[in-house]
């Protein structure tokens, strides 16, 4: 009887290795705000700040690395949701009216106004998976340490704690070796929304059914936790509050995630959308679909959460105007963002490309 075949050995690295390649980044962001090109997209704008790697770190990693969306589903039968239990569809469907319902509240958010009078690219869906709601992105980011801190540190109910046991994991992205880079990963800038600014943030737009381990030029580290390393992070970082400034918008993607509700007008747009996916749902899945949310979810009118109060009391601090509010400063590069094709996304081994409802907002 033949011998099975045996697996590649993964090598696990002692917790240690990250505090060796952390001095390389320690004056990373003073650099970044130098390196910040601006590239014309139509008629608005946007802006790429050049560097050559992005990081992003987990505690422990998960197999397949999917897109939050659809992530926790409890089948998994493909790419298209209409192969998905009614319950999943029900899942989906809610996540993407929870992004969609962030995307409006962002109108009322100085930052748009200021960035439209600019004419800047701002990708809300974007935005919103780095405030925590469901998405079709993953969270990146171009400085070794905080993805290092998010490796090795866990958020509990007293604030954020150094891990002592278990695997964390700290993938590594290759940018100078990609062909189309700034088309698969999008920085969350130049404006100064705080969260994104402090955690040097990028997004990367997942195939709904491809796992991130699998992307070109995607390479991991895995790494046995040790306290005394995650307390060296978690110091650089202030305890983690230096991550997590207060953000009036971190509030309203809590609330929107805590409240048990949606607006009705959010879920009609959503469950159209995929109605009309080839990926999305058949139209005669869609009584049961809605019987599914109703038992889940409370229907309710839109209602703002962004509200005059809490714009006023932003507008009111001088120095919070100053610094968010000014004009942004770029050089400029003979450059453009071009989206990765369905066809160059298959060559790099994913199998579908993650549908358009999953991204932009309703109108």
């Amino acid at each position: 009887m033949p011998d099975e075949p045996t697996q590649p050995e993964v090598r696990i690295f002692n917790a240690s290795a990250l505090l060796e390649i952390s001095p390389n980044f320690e004056n990373h962001r003073a650099a970044r705000e130098q390196v910040w090109y601006g590239y014309s997209d139509g008629d608005y704008w946007g802006a790429i700040p050049f560097v050559s790697e992005l990081f992003r770190g987990q505690n422990k990693r998960y197999q397949p690395m999917l897109p939050s969306i659809v992530r926790g589903l409890a089948t998994n039968t493909g790419g298209a949701l209409w192969e998905r239990s009614t319950r999943d569809q029900a899942k989906v469907i809610l996540r993407l009216a929870q992004s969609w319902w962030f995307a409006r509240e962002l109108d009322y958010h100085p930052i748009t106004s200021h960035a439209d009078s600019q004419k800047l690219k701002l990708d809300r869906i974007a935005l919103a998976q780095h405030y925590g709601i469901p998405t079709g992105y993953l969270d990146l980011t171009d400085d070794f340490n905080v993805g290092a801190f998010f490796a090795t540190c866990h958020e509990t109910r007293n604030g954020w704690e150094p891990l002592e046991e278990g695997v964390g994991i700290i993938y590594r992205v290759e940018l100078k070796g990609l062909e189309n880079p700034f088309g698969r990963y999008e920085p969350l800038g130049p404006q100064l929304l705080p969260r994104p600014s402090e955690q040097c943030a990028w997004t990367a737009e997942l195939p709904i059914i491809h796992s991130f381990d699998g992307w070109p030029g995607v390479m991991m580290m895995q790494f046995n936790q040790q306290r005394s390393v995650g307390e060296h992070f978690l110091s650089k970082f202030d305890g983690g509050r230096a991550l997590f400034p207060f953000d009036p918008l971190a509030e309203v993607a809590d609330e929107i995630m805590g409240c048990h509700e949606i607006p009705t007008i959010l879920i009609d747009r959503a469950i159209e959308s995929f109605a009309s996916d080839p990926l999305g749902i058949r139209p005669d899945q869609i009584g049961e679909i809605r019987q599914q949310l109703s038992q889940t979810i409370t229907m309710v009118d839109y209602r703002r959460l962004l509200t005059e109060e809490r714009v006023s009391a932003l507008l009111a601090d001088f120095e919070w105007r100053k610094k968010m509010l000014s004009n942004v400063k770029v050089k400029w590069r003979l450059v453009r963002a071009e989206p990765v094709s369905v066809e160059e996304n298959a060559n790099a081994g994913g199998s579908s490309k993650a549908p358009d409802t999953l991204k932009g907002p309703a109108a």
